[in-house]
């Protein structure tokens, strides 16, 4: 009696959670359709808006706790308490949010219950989303901040109440409504719809098949369209493992048939699926941040990651060429090659809202909410066009709904952000940390910068490319800016380092994914990798010595500089993988690996010196296998 009971128990728990999921899919689409009306009527006031932003995001990750395969009744019905909590919360705050700003040195009971309960949640569900480093390292902050008054003199502070940690965390804009939250409700937000509807439109699908019918046939043309799938996919998606399980399927058979190995196949998917992020215009969430956290217009940072980022996709391509000569790699058959004017003729109409938004952001200097908008309505309406490509009612809410699930990590982790960065405020220690670190640097801005990249690629293990900026920002980058380094360089310098770990072994999450779509093992295609990716290393140094890299020269300098940082990588890809037209020896690689290096400061003597070495080893080596071939 008692099975049969918990049958009719467990019967009724699932349909039960159909109705919650039924209720969640309502908030997402909600959410979605929200941040369309406040992008074209205007957002609402400050605190209302990243209020209503995250009510939402906590509603529905409760929502799926409480729908999870093993969530019990107990559970289930905890989870919906905490989602009637954060509605509660919400309205709280739209209907109190002046009084609390000037109330926030004596908080009611009214407003540390609620205040109490948001930090637990954005704790609790960040932890949900992205696993525990961020939530411990918020709460290790948090402790400090009670603690202060028992730590040693270096980084003592006179401590502080619960009390206090709670109204800074809640009732001002220097905690979880912080500015971090902000750039989630507005601009993040609007590029991850609308990249969930050019998903939904076939706009990918397009991407890929022009990729296909330009580089197919060239020499390691499966590879090369991978490569370059990945980096227009990559640009919108903001999400190296997104981005790998989207171009991953569809371009991994086509590279084994062509005769590469797996592993080096996986390499390539993991190593262009992470630089998506480092590729004008959108970049993923971080780069609003920098333009946000700097104060300067958002299509500066895109001109200045724009050569870099070129320079990064430019080594793969010298990987892919040199590893095509080396085995041997034969074209792709001529079936899977569509000819490139009937995919223009087919789909070209699903490119102009793309460019529209690099028209709008880049020419028109509209802002990213305004440009995102228009880019959201140009998409929708170009979609009409051919009844497959339709973003009809249902597919707009499939659309809508997605987005919103999507856009749940980055907002948790720029809510807790804005928890670490309020107790950074509150304590002080974010100015004693940049004073810090140039110390044990002992002012030696090599050891500094290598430090700060360190530091960036273990955070990043264990956090995405968002959270691990958003700390080096606040604690490392102004010890960077202290010693001379441009804003621009050395913000860039720490972003580029929290995205790396994402190939850096032994936490790869990037190879990881990789691997699973190439069905290899994680560990040594990780190692492949990063030794594929080693220009990305290289590059963060290159442009803080040298800020022509950014754009930020005259245009003779500019060139010169592109000129001379193409051949080093070049020697650096000829370095890693061992050839050029024919086999190099040990110690031509590290005369080429030397050279690359040499080249990356703008000296005139470095510059000789740099190709120098590079042509005395290239040149002899060509001139050897033409003897051979004659």
């Amino acid at each position: 009696m008692s099975l049969n009971a918990s049958a009719e128990e467990l019967t009724a728990l699932d349909k039960f959670k159909v109705y919650i999921d039924k209720a969640a899919t309502v908030f997402a689409v909600g959410m979605s359709t929200f941040h369309i009306v406040t992008a074209s009527l205007g957002s609402l006031p400050t605190m209302q808006q990243r209020s209503v932003h995250l009510g939402f995001v906590l509603v529905l990750i409760f929502c799926q706790k409480a729908t999870a395969r093993k969530s019990s009744w107990l559970s289930t019905i905890m989870m919906l308490l905490c989602v009637v909590f954060s509605i509660l919360e919400t309205f709280y705050v739209l209907r109190n949010y002046e009084d609390m700003a000037l109330y926030s040195a004596s908080p009611e009971f009214t407003d540390l219950l609620f205040g109490g309960f948001l930090l637990a949640a954005a704790i609790y569900c960040t932890y949900l989303r992205i696993g525990a480093a961020m939530p411990v390292i918020a709460s290790i902050f948090i402790a400090y901040a009670l603690t202060g008054n028992y730590m040693p003199a270096l980084i003592a502070h006179r401590g502080y109440s619960l009390t206090r940690i709670i109204s800074q965390s809640f009732m001002s804009t220097e905690g979880i409504y912080s500015s971090v939250l902000g750039i989630s409700a507005t601009y993040i937000f609007l590029f991850i719809l609308f990249g969930s509807l050019l998903e939904y439109s076939g706009a990918a699908n397009f991407f890929i098949d022009l990729a296909l019918a330009l580089f197919g046939k060239k020499r390691g043309g499966s590879a090369k369209v991978a490569t370059v799938a990945s980096c227009l996919f990559g640009m919108v998606s903001g999400s190296a493992t997104a981005n790998i399980m989207a171009i991953g399927p569809l371009t991994m058979p086509m590279m084994e048939q062509e005769g590469y190995p797996k592993r080096f196949g996986g390499a390539i998917l993991s190593v262009a699926g992470t630089g998506g992020q480092l590729m004008p215009p959108i970049m993923g969430a971080a780069a609003f941040l920098i333009a946000e956290t700097l104060g300067i217009p958002y299509i500066r940072v895109a001109l200045a990651a724009f050569i870099p980022g070129f320079l990064y996709y430019a080594t793969l391509w010298f990987i892919i060429d040199i590893r095509s000569n080396r085995e041997k790699i034969t074209e792709l058959p001529d079936e899977l090659i569509p000819d490139w004017k009937v995919v223009v003729k087919n789909g070209f109409y699903l490119s102009f809202p793309f460019l529209l938004l690099v028209y709008f952001m880049a020419v028109l200097y509209w802002s990213p909410i305004k440009s995102g908008f228009w880019a959201i309505i140009a998409l929708i309406v170009v979609s009409w066009v051919k009844k497959e490509t339709r973003i009809g009612p249902k597919k707009l809410a499939v659309a809508f709904k997605r987005a919103a699930y999507d856009s749940l990590s980055v907002a948790v982790v720029c809510s807790l952000a804005g928890v670490i960065t309020g107790m950074l405020s509150l304590t002080g220690l974010g100015i004693r940390f940049s004073t810090l670190l140039v110390v044990l640097s002992g002012g030696n801005m090599i050891v500094l910068m290598v430090l700060t990249a360190v530091a960036g690629i273990i955070l990043g293990m264990g956090m995405g490319t968002t959270s691990v900026y958003i700390i080096l920002a606040v604690m490392v980058a102004p010890a960077m800016i202290s010693r001379g380094i441009n804003p621009l360089a050395a913000h860039l310098f720490v972003f580029y380092f929290g995205l790396l770990s994402g190939i850096t072994p032994p936490v790869a999450l990037a190879s990881y994914a990789a691997a699973g779509v190439a069905k290899d093992q994680p560990m040594p295609l990780g190692f492949m990798a990063w030794k594929m990716g080693l220009s990305g290393y290289i590059l963060p140094f290159m442009f803080v010595y040298n800020n022509d890299l950014l754009f930020m020269g005259t245009l003779p300098d500019v060139v010169k500089c592109v000129v001379t940082s193409s051949i080093g990588i070049f020697a650096l890809s000829c370095s890693v993988e061992g050839f050029f037209k024919m086999p190099l020896n040990i110690v031509h690689r590290a005369a080429l690996f030397i050279g690359a290096l040499c080249l990356i400061d703008a000296g005139f003597f470095t510059d000789v010196i740099g190709l120098a070495l590079v042509l005395g080893v290239l040149v002899p080596n060509h001139l050897a296998d033409r003897r051979q071939a004659a």
